[in-house]
């Protein structure tokens, strides 16, 4: 159970199927040893290093806490709930209760829900009604990148035709905390990190140059780092590690971009 923002206790249930069964503490069970694609040692790595991570405590949460919100985010994926409220003119105009696997609080999984099911259409309301349940910023953020992370993992899994990747068993001990981020307001739900306070750190870019995505999870920099290891080694801007042309990568990104809605 966290120290700060709500009393959240949660107990993972012990539900037969592909993604509860437990490990270890600390394992992962071949990530990726059942495709015949072949994948770049250094993505498998990154992506073992973000499940091993997502285990531990954070800052903010424990790690039963961060392991729960994995599962309630692929619940979201098969929600009776979130499946009526993606055909509505709206999704805050649909009402009801969620498929859940966790004790985790109901705000907690909904913002989870929303985030995996719904992204385009998530409105500052849903934000200003987490904080209300008295949900801080920084937990806020942490979630994000906890839920964000393993989607990347889970997308690739499916992607391959393979079964989720099993979680590993959480690791005791109590939110580890953070020092004061260096932050700013410029006018996003949350404070986000200075423009060049780690000039280069995600794409090699220039001083001045920090992509926003890497500057809006900055409140937490634990979170920016988990998200980016899992995201960069599908990444590149040019001497892409693929047997394409840099334009028919263009072009594959451009379309997947364009089917997923993704205009940013």
């Amino acid at each position: 159970m966290s120290q700060s923002g709500p009393h959240v206790e949660v107990w993972l249930r012990n539900v037969d199927s592909n993604w509860t069964r437990k490990l270890e503490p600390g394992k992962i069970d071949g990530m990726y040893e059942l495709t015949d694609y072949p994948l770049r040692e250094g993505l498998i790595e990154a992506h073992e290093k973000v499940w091993e991570n997502i285990a531990g405590p954070g800052p903010f949460w424990t790690g039963a806490e961060r392991i729960a919100m994995v599962a309630e985010s692929r619940t979201a994926t098969s929600c009776l709930l979130c499946a009526n409220r993606r055909q509505a003119l709206s999704p805050y105009a649909v009402d009801g209760v969620h498929d859940s696997e966790t004790d985790l609080d109901a705000v907690i999984i909904d913002m989870i829900h929303r985030i995996r099911s719904d992204p385009g259409r998530l409105t500052r309301n849903m934000f200003d009604q987490v904080m209300g349940a008295g949900i801080t910023p920084e937990q806020y953020i942490e979630i994000v990148g906890v839920v964000n992370s393993s989607v990347i993992i889970d997308t690739l899994h499916a992607a391959l035709g393979l079964p989720l990747a099993e979680l590993p068993t959480p690791q005791p001990g109590a939110p580890t905390g953070q020092p004061p981020a260096n932050v700013t307001e410029a006018g996003a739900w949350v404070p986000i990190a200075v423009g060049n306070e780690r000039p280069g750190m995600i794409n090699g870019l220039s001083d001045n140059r920090e992509p926003n995505i890497a500057r809006s999870m900055g409140l937490v920099p634990n979170a920016v780092q988990l998200f980016f290891t899992a995201f960069r080694p599908h990444y590149a801007l040019q001497n892409i590690p693929l047997e394409l042309k840099q334009s028919q990568a263009e072009f594959i990104a451009s379309r997947v971009s364009a089917l997923n809605q993704c205009f940013y």
